[in-house]
């Protein structure tokens, strides 16, 4: 950390400037991208615990006068989610302030502070994505989030990504359609998910929207009805993914992907009476993470 002296920021010394190029605060929070893909929610403590349970699974056929077959419940994994802290502080001299003909459009220290935690926020989530088939990265199960081996609280296993992953296309979101319809629920049994959003790399933005969006299938002559576009699938851009290639679907499994609040960003100002600083501060705390793997659906291409 460094403090911005006048030294440092000279050129905003007198009222020359015609205009202060940089980065655009307004509406941050309300264009977060995170807020797409992830179910958010708040914590009121350090850490919550999520527990998967299931059962009892199908029902006996009994014949008349016996006594129906008892049934039981199993749990599951157990997900915890720790509120982690993540701030920043920016100082200036107390000359800079006094002398500073454009303190309001060059330093705006406040709301660079919380540019820089919002910026945070969204990695930070779309490293979830990011890091959806990287061992060591796991989730209450011990698996990554994407995984062909997760356990189901009964017994058994199911999987939540594309055994050959595919590049955009039509057959790619049927495929993965059709198995998530057949995927089992947490009692075993087969419950069936449906596609909610899709969510890619900006460089995958052109495709998807031509799939998405088309009305009939341009393969087809323009004959053939697009039935991709009636899924009314939200396409989520996440221009913080790391591959290229790599996409996935969100489904409307309860416990999905998840983000919870902690604490909002708080900003706090103070003077150092020795030094004559003062302090722009900003912090907040959150948890983010998956419970179901059954809300996300993953191509690793």
């Amino acid at each position: 950390m460094q403090t911005v002296t006048t030294s440092g920021a000279y050129k905003t010394l007198k009222a020359t400037l015609e205009s202060i190029v940089t980065d655009s605060t307004d509406g941050i929070e309300n264009d977060l991208v995170c807020t797409q893909y992830m179910k958010v929610s708040t914590m009121s403590d350090n850490y919550v615990d999520d527990l998967e349970n299931g059962g009892p699974g199908l029902a006996s056929e009994t014949n008349e006068g016996q006594a129906l077959t008892v049934a039981s419940l199993y749990e599951g994994a157990q997900t915890r989610y720790i509120a982690r802290k993540f701030g920043l502080i920016m100082q200036i001299t107390e000359e800079l302030d006094e002398d500073g003909k454009y303190n309001d459009k060059y330093l705006n220290l406040a709301r660079r502070n919380k540019r820089a935690i919002y910026k945070t926020l969204e990695i930070d989530n779309a490293n979830v994505i990011n890091r959806a088939a990287t061992a060591g990265y796991v989730g209450g199960d011990g698996l990554t989030l994407a995984s062909a081996s997760h356990t189901i609280p009964g017994g058994g296993t199911f999987s939540n990504t594309l055994s050959t992953p595919f590049s955009p296309s039509r057959a790619a979101l049927i495929i993965v359609r059709n198995n998530l319809k057949k995927l089992p629920g947490h009692d075993g049994v087969t419950e069936g998910y449906k596609i909610v959003g899709l969510v890619h790399p900006t460089e995958q933005w052109g495709a998807w929207a031509g799939i998405l969006g088309s009305d009939k299938v341009p393969e087809s002559n323009n004959n053939e009805l697009n039935v991709v576009k009636g899924m009314r699938i939200k396409q989520i851009e996440v221009q913080y993914m790391t591959s290229t290639t790599n996409w996935g679907v969100t489904t409307d499994a309860m416990d999905g992907l998840k983000l919870m609040w902690r604490r909002k960003p708080k900003a706090r100002t103070w003077y150092d009476e020795n030094t004559e600083i003062i302090n722009y501060g900003t912090s907040a705390r959150w948890a983010r993470g998956w419970t179901d793997p059954r809300g996300f659906y993953f191509s690793n291409a």
